[in-house]
């Protein structure tokens, strides 16, 4: 996903600005009480307040000039009466005055207040929209992420799908020398040998065994080490004593490639202790054990 400029966009790191955007607009806001109303208030209300009272006190001299000359023509210009006409005549200019002053002022504050409390809700409006969109981006955000996760997970069942694939082709690889040298030892009329000290021949003489019993013995054990095994579960006995068993390999066992499709037969440890000549020591130090053997006949 990428931005007009090319470069990715995360929908989370959208939605936080847009958050943050909406908490400092909301926070900028502020209230009335808190507010500098002069950039609201009117530049020329100064001027217009200047004209009105210059209006005033204009008329108010005109009005004086008039009181004059009727003082002045009844004989009374500078009299007691003249001076009090004055007086009552200057305090209603200024009252006037004052007045109209207050009102021009009044109306002024009242326009910028109700300015800036416009300002203030569209702040507080463009920021809830901002927030709005703040919260449309982490839903974006977390729908790729869910999609993103559901491919990774098929990517990941199809590459452990793989791997398992290849260990198994690996396995039977591993056991295929053994079976070739099954075939030929069955081919050329071969016997396994029990693997004692010494062997009876048809001459009833005693001899050593031999390369080539070694070697089918090798050929024909099969990985049989407790230690490879689990869920081990005894479902009968043979009639020396040695148990029948089912297990499952552990994942060391198949990881070693000394796993098969074998699931029942016997355990190593068990079978040396009664017919030692049956059992072999790989170079992993692991058993095996030779199902060939005459009494183990049935374990399988």
């Amino acid at each position: 996903m990428a931005g007009a400029t090319g470069v990715p966009v995360n929908p989370m790191q959208q939605a936080s600005l847009a958050q943050q955007g909406a908490l400092a607009g909301t926070a900028g806001a502020g209230t009335i009480a808190g507010t500098n109303l002069s950039p609201y208030t009117n530049p020329y209300e100064s001027q217009v307040i200047g004209a009105t009272q210059a209006d005033i006190m204009r008329n108010a001299q005109m009005a004086a000039n008039a009181l004059d000359y009727q003082a002045g023509r009844a004989g009374a210009f500078g009299g007691s009466r003249h001076g009090v006409a004055l007086g009552e005549f200057g305090k209603g200019v200024m009252q006037n005055l004052g007045s109209q002053t207050a009102a021009m002022r009044q109306q002024g504050y009242q326009n910028a207040q109700s300015m800036a409390q416009q300002d203030i809700q569209n702040r507080m409006l463009q920021a809830a929209q901002l927030g709005n969109l703040g919260q449309q981006s982490f839903g974006y955000g977390q729908q790729i992420q869910s999609g993103l996760a559901q491919q990774g997970q098929a990517q990941q069942a199809l590459q452990q799908a793989m791997i398992d694939a290849a260990k198994a082709q690996y396995a039977g690889y591993q056991n295929a020398p053994v079976s070739s040298l099954g075939y030929v030892s069955a081919a050329l009329g071969a016997t396994p040998v029990p693997m004692s000290s010494t062997q009876q021949t048809t001459g009833g003489t005693q001899r050593q065994p031999g390369l080539f019993d070694y070697l089918t013995l090798g050929a024909t054990a099969m990985s049989s080490d407790v230690r490879l095994k689990e869920s081990i579960k005894k479902i009968g006995e043979l009639a020396n004593g040695i148990g029948i068993y089912t297990w499952k390999w552990t994942k060391e066992a198949i990881e070693a490639g000394k796993s098969s499709s074998m699931l029942k037969g016997v355990l190593a440890q068990e079978v040396r202790k009664v017919l030692p000549e049956a059992v072999i020591v790989d170079k992993d130090g692991y058993m095996k054990v030779n199902y060939t053997h005459p009494e183990l006949k049935g374990a399988i």
